[in-house]
């Protein structure tokens, strides 16, 4: 029993310690540097998919919080700065989404338009 008292010190201090390095990243800005890179690059790939002609409400939300994390991260208010280009991230994503999505029913109402005229046609041929 006591041996496992001699053990429980130094693995709550040694667990403590990894906690404060894990926060240390927060607070020096790594993790908001990512979080914004992340948020950048799924605005590319929203823009990339037509979001501006799709899903331009989203992708103008979305930008905004970008916007709102850069200023935060230069106040070196990180865990805004995290929260923000997350939200940035999730705005795009669901832009981006939205434009595949009204592409697919374009695709859809064209299939659909189509189909009936092969239909006239194939009526038109069929009373001949």
């Amino acid at each position: 029993m006591r041996d496992k008292k001699i053990w429980i010190v130094p693995f709550f201090t040694a667990a403590g310690a990894f906690g404060l390095l894990l926060g240390g990243c927060a607070s020096d800005g790594t993790l908001a540097t990512q979080r914004l890179t992340a948020g950048e690059r799924a605005i590319m790939d929203a823009r990339e998919g037509n979001a501006s002609l799709n899903a331009s409400t989203e992708l103008n939300v979305a930008e905004g919080n970008l916007s709102e994390a850069r200023e935060a991260f230069a106040k070196k208010e990180y865990e805004k700065a995290v929260r923000l280009a997350d939200r940035a991230s999730i705005d795009a994503e669901l832009a981006r989404n939205k434009a595949v999505s009204e592409k697919a029913k374009k695709n859809v109402e064209e299939m659909r338009k189509n189909i009936e005229a092969l239909r006239q046609e194939i009526e038109r041929l069929s009373q001949k």
